[in-house]
């Protein structure tokens, strides 16, 4: 069968064609859509399965790749100019307010009503993760296509040591295992603190940059805190900041920097990834997309010595903070049938069992199950996190401004230069001048 004639019976299977929502789709051969993203593994890996779908259905595919920031500007770009440059936008659930908000996606809805088809997978996702990074007020644009969460990367040969075992449990009383909730991770950084031998307990990324409050976030939230109380990442809600469990939370981390590597003032998740892979470092937390960089047999001085945990339960249980991105049909797209024909078929399970077998990140509950998936050694760490992730961060637009409050507070606390106490008050209060009543303040600063 031709190119030709396989393109025009994709989009008669997928439904539409000629009629309705996607009526612009025009019968001139093979449609070819195309697709913007970030430069990062899960994207290469969706781009390694594209020659599989164009051989099926003839409709051919062209992925941009670019940096977070220039990704999300070449998107932003050309949905606000309706030009419909890119037909399938990859992006964050950030990105998806700005979108959503401004009429610029296709919903699930309009895409299965036009085309005739509903996806088969859908009670395989996480539902959290579907509802972190598809979903915006009630309505939902898409599906996951890169679904991170963070782990604990810890040197295992050194927790299967009979040495460090017997010494572990002469000095602890209990055995030396994985954390399974803070008070053993902070034993764990204790008892690998070994200066004299150039090694450390953990890693704190402390910088005042992004990854200092996306690592604060998951110890604010397993402790029962948080910045505000909302059940959606776009809603306002009581600034709970400088609430007591935020503050034990924050303690507590700052408490981790004696078993630190020297610098963590200035180290961000790139140093984090540097010093576990030169193995200076027994264990720290890590993004589930940028441990393939400690895997790298390249670069990699610790191949084999590696182990993958969930982070360790708080007070509020075990969680994880959720990131990553959507496929999204644009409004605009002159292949509206072909791009959702090419989100259906990339979400199918095989595809995304070899998606995250080329490093990609699924968030199809079943593809962790499969036995070739399993042979991964963080692929059971990163099931358990997904099940139980959350979503931390807030898309309301006030958002940014927020970022940067709590980068330079947490920072402040690891510098020296503030107590938690004092930089968290400060923090509430910073904030709720930005948002004012639309979130009160809940606990008055104390000084």
């Amino acid at each position: 069968m031709t190119a030709k004639r396989l393109a025009l019976t994709a989009l008669v299977i997928f439904g539409g064609f000629g009629s309705g929502l996607f009526a612009r789709q025009a019968d001139n051969g093979a449609p070819t859509i195309h697709v913007i993203g970030d430069a990062v593994s899960a994207v290469d890996a969706i781009e390694q399965l594209t020659p599989e779908f164009t051989r099926e259905t003839g409709i051919k595919v062209v992925i941009e790749k670019a940096g977070y920031a220039a990704s999300l500007e070449k998107a932003t770009a050309d949905l606000n100019a309706k030009a419909g440059t890119y037909d399938v936008i990859l992006q964050s659930r950030d990105a998806l307010t700005t979108f959503a908000t401004q009429g610029a996606l296709f919903t699930l809805d309009e895409l299965e009503k036009a085309s005739g088809k509903k996806a088969d997978f859908e009670s395989d996702l996480f539902p959290n993760v579907w509802k972190a990074l598809s979903i915006h007020k009630g309505k939902t644009y898409g599906y996951p296509s890169a679904a991170n969460t963070m782990l604990v990367l810890y040197r295992k040969d050194l927790i299967e040591s009979a040495t460090e075992k017997q010494a572990f449990r002469k000095r602890y009383g209990y055995e030396l295992a994985p954390p399974n909730d803070w008070k053993q991770y902070r034993d764990l950084a204790e008892f690998f603190t070994r200066p004299g031998e150039g090694f450390y307990g953990t890693l704190l990324q402390g910088k005042r940059f992004p990854a200092v409050w996306f690592e604060w976030l998951n110890f604010a939230f397993s402790f029962g805190g948080g910045v505000m109380e909302r059940d959606h990442p776009w809603q306002y809600g009581p600034v709970i900041i400088n609430s007591p469990a935020t503050i034990a939370a924050t303690d507590y981390y700052d408490s981790l920097k004696k078993f630190s590597y020297p610098g963590y003032t200035n180290f961000t998740w790139d140093d984090a990834v540097a010093q576990m892979r030169q193995g200076h470092i027994f264990m720290c937390l890590m993004w589930s997309d940028a441990m393939f960089h400690v895997l790298d047999p390249k670069t990699s001085s610790v191949i084999g010595k590696i182990g993958f945990a969930p982070l360790p339960a708080g007070k509020a249980g075990r969680v994880a903070e959720i990131a990553g991105s959507s496929y999204f049909v644009s409004r605009y797209s002159k292949n509206p049938a072909a791009s959702f024909a090419f989100v259906l078929w990339m979400m199918k399970r095989d595809h995304q069992v070899n998606q995250e077998l080329a490093k990609g990140s699924s968030a199809r509950k079943s593809v962790y199950d499969d036995p070739r998936v399993m042979q991964l050694p963080y692929a059971p760490a990163t099931a358990q996190s997904l099940a139980v992730g959350k979503t931390m961060t807030d898309t309301i637009p006030e958002a940014p401004q927020i970022a940067g409050i709590l980068e330079t507070a947490v920072n402040a606390v690891l510098s020296g230069r503030e107590s938690s106490q004092q930089a968290l008050d400060a923090a509430a209060s910073e904030i709720n001048r930005l948002l004012g009543s639309k979130a009160p303040l809940q606990y008055p600063a104390t000084h």
